[in-house]
């Protein structure tokens, strides 16, 4: 039987042909990611900027002006990179796919930001540091030692990391937040602690005592931290009955933005107050005024967190038409915000103060109020890191 002859030509010809469709398949989806990418720049470039970004909670960087000093000394590159950055087409998706991978291949810590289990987040626990504490605490033990007849108390609500414990990734460093509040609670002279870790502790739902998505408590934990609250202050808490309406469930809040992780939402409850306790809130280095602690045009923004209050301001003034005569200064951070409402039918006034925006004398208020009681209210993370109790309350 005759062989049939192979042509070694066409044999080299078909090996060859799959490294060459190979190579061509290279190029064409190199050209059309090119292509994209340019068309995405170009879109970018002629579109509207944007003067702020939701999801990062943040203002975006807006175009750079050109001049010839700028471009020399690098500054104009850097703004124009730092722009097309800010303004690129797809930025929030990207973000969003470029978090996802990292927490695929296992990453769970992003921009100080935890990645806990059942979409917890928690924000990364603030180191002790003894100089700066000293500086603070001797700050408020001065301070309430020029007031001795007031009856001063202070409360540091512990964060997520510290109550919220079973969803945090395996071997994430984390202090005790208990340890580091009664060391404290320790070196203030004539305060009245109160414990908040305990009995936050203790509650069989903990996960509902934080937001997910942000570092505030809840108003479960809010409910639990007024009643530990009031008795030390020798208030009745069940002297009034309210009870907690919640007005967004779509709240995504600062862990979120940091983290780029959006996979959860969350719920904001507020407190109602009894109908017959009439108020005004008086914001006063804004010279405005108010019937209201909550601000309903909040829920429409990316901090719907603000809607106590509207945010944190340097000096409110609360006046109620509350049967007591007594007057109660809280000075404090934003956590202090979602409780201070319960505390205005006690009170025939409170003023709050929060050190970080507050640039008057915080004595001349004291003095001149005839105020009675003082609460200092702070979450740990805040309270470690805050250097304007020291700076202002000498």
């Amino acid at each position: 039987m005759e062989k049939k002859k192979v042509n070694s030509k066409n044999i080299k010809s078909r090996k060859k042909s799959p490294k060459k469709d190979y190579y061509v398949y290279e190029c064409l989806s190199a050209l059309i990611v090119t292509v994209i990418l340019f068309a995405v720049s170009f879109l970018s470039l002629i579109g509207k900027d944007r003067e702020y970004s939701e999801n990062e909670n943040r203002y975006l960087t807006t175009k750079p002006q050109f001049s010839w000093s700028s471009l020399m000394d690098g500054k104009f590159m850097d703004d124009a990179e730092a722009y097309l950055s800010d303004q690129f087409l797809l930025r929030d998706k990207l973000v969003s796919l470029r978090t996802g991978i990292d927490v695929f291949f296992g990453k769970r810590e992003i921009n100080d930001v935890y990645i806990g289990k059942k979409h917890f987040l928690y924000e990364k626990p603030s180191e002790y540091n003894e100089a700066r504490l000293k500086k603070t605490t001797d700050a408020m033990n001065n301070i309430r030692a020029k007031n001795p007849g007031i009856n001063t108390y202070i409360a540091i609500a512990p964060n997520s990391t510290e109550i919220v414990s079973a969803y945090l990734p395996s071997n994430a460093p984390v202090p005790s937040q208990t340890e580091q509040i009664k060391k404290i609670y320790g070196s203030l002279n004539g305060f009245t602690p109160i414990d908040l870790c305990t009995p936050l502790k203790s509650t069989n739902n903990p996960q509902d005592l934080y937001y997910r998505t942000d570092h505030h408590w809840t108003s479960a934990a809010v409910d639990i931290a007024y009643v530990e609250i009031a008795k030390k202050m020798g208030l009745d808490p069940a002297s009034y009955q309210y009870r907690n309406l919640a007005v967004t469930d779509s709240f995504r809040g600062t862990l979120a933005s940091s983290s780029g992780i959006f996979s959860a939402q969350d719920t904001i409850s507020i407190p109602t107050c009894p109908s017959d306790v009439m108020y005004r809130v008086t914001y006063v280095e804004e010279e405005r005024v108010t019937t209201s602690v909550f601000d309903p045009q909040k829920l429409n923004s990316k901090s719907k967190y603000e809607v106590f209050f509207g945010g944190n301001y340097p000096e409110v003034v609360i006046e109620s038409s509350s049967a007591n005569d007594k007057v109660l200064m809280v000075v404090k951070d934003s956590y202090a915000n979602s409780l201070i409402p319960l505390l205005i039918p006690h009170y025939k006034k409170i003023i709050i103060i929060d050190p970080r925006y507050y640039n008057g004398n915080i004595q001349d208020i004291i003095d001149t109020e005839s105020v009675t009681d003082m609460l200092w209210l702070y979450n740990a993370n805040t309270f470690l890191n805050d250097t304007s109790i020291a700076g202002k309350f000498s």
